[in-house]
């Protein structure tokens, strides 16, 4: 598996892009604060934008560093033309001999249904398979 590491990518309703710090908020609001999303997931409950940060471990300069490596695939997901994250997809666990990767994603309860994350994983799966 050769790492690009997070790239830009663009659907025909999204961008899948590198989170900033000005992402905090806006994915807090849409996705972190939500217990329905955190139902779905893993990670322990983030009842604040402290929680993101200290339990979450996200939004902080190592969590925003770790773009430097090849192999982190993070990507904020947006509405065009390049709105407020609503989501993220995450890569986790990158195989270089199976040449595999496992999904992780969240998505704002707001935006679900409407086919979004099918699109933005048709495009991540393009982007590991050379499409």
């Amino acid at each position: 598996m050769q790492h690009k590491g997070t790239v830009r990518l663009e659907t025909e309703r999204l961008v899948l892009r590198r989170f900033t710090r000005e992402d905090l908020v806006p994915f807090y609001q849409s996705c972190l604060s939500d217990r329905e999303v955190w139902r779905w997931t893993s990670y322990p409950q983030m009842e604040n934008l402290e929680d993101v940060q200290e339990k979450g471990g996200l939004f902080t300069p190592k969590w925003l560093a770790a773009y430097s490596q090849p192999n982190r695939y993070s990507w904020a997901i947006a509405e065009k033309p390049e709105g407020p994250a609503i989501g993220r997809m995450f890569g986790m666990h990158p195989d270089d001999r199976a040449e595999d990767i496992e999904l992780a994603y969240e998505l704002g309860r707001a935006y679900w249904g409407r086919g979004y994350m099918t699109e933005a994983v048709r495009a991540v799966i393009g982007f590991f398979s050379g499409r």
